[in-house]
């Protein structure tokens, strides 16, 4: 939370992420959120209300639902499929190339926008391999993992 209000007034700078660790970092949908697809390809992710008493007592006086939930269409479906924590960046972009007939530039400029509002929204994190052993899968352990850039807690 102090490190949000640093970086809002530009107290505090944040770390930079070099290209080649991002194209290897594992994107992981969150487990709280639940998706299904439908039949026209597209995925509905039912997102649950944050825990937090404001929220609560918000909800109950204005009688808000206790769940969102947020359509998206065929390309982002496609590309929710892949944050499984098997795939990297660098996988899905070459997927996306193959699929949609785009040029590598066009794949990645818009899986980095789709992905960086996905993470904002706390959609989905990163799991960065490790410097020692680049070609290992994230473990099992998320809380030893490095997060990286709009994800970051602390």
């Amino acid at each position: 939370m102090i490190n949000k209000v640093l970086y809002a007034l530009k107290l505090k700078k944040r770390p930079d992420v070099d290209r080649s660790k991002v194209l290897k970092a594992f994107p992981l949908r969150n487990q709280l959120i639940t998706w299904e697809m439908d039949d026209k390809g597209e995925a509905s992710l039912v997102i649950p209300q944050k825990e937090k008493l404001w929220i609560r007592l918000t909800s109950k006086i204005f009688m808000l639902p206790d769940k969102r939930v947020v359509v998206l269409d065929s390309i982002g479906a496609f590309v929710w499929q892949m944050c499984d924590g098997k795939h990297t960046i660098s996988q899905i972009i070459n997927a996306l190339q193959k699929k949609h007939q785009l040029t590598r530039k066009e794949a990645e400029t818009s899986l980095f926008t789709f992905i960086k509002m996905l993470g904002k929204r706390n959609f989905i994190q990163f799991a960065i391999p490790t410097e020692d052993n680049p070609n290992e899968l994230p473990s099992q352990k998320p809380a030893q993992q490095k997060r990286f850039g709009f994800l970051s807690k602390g």
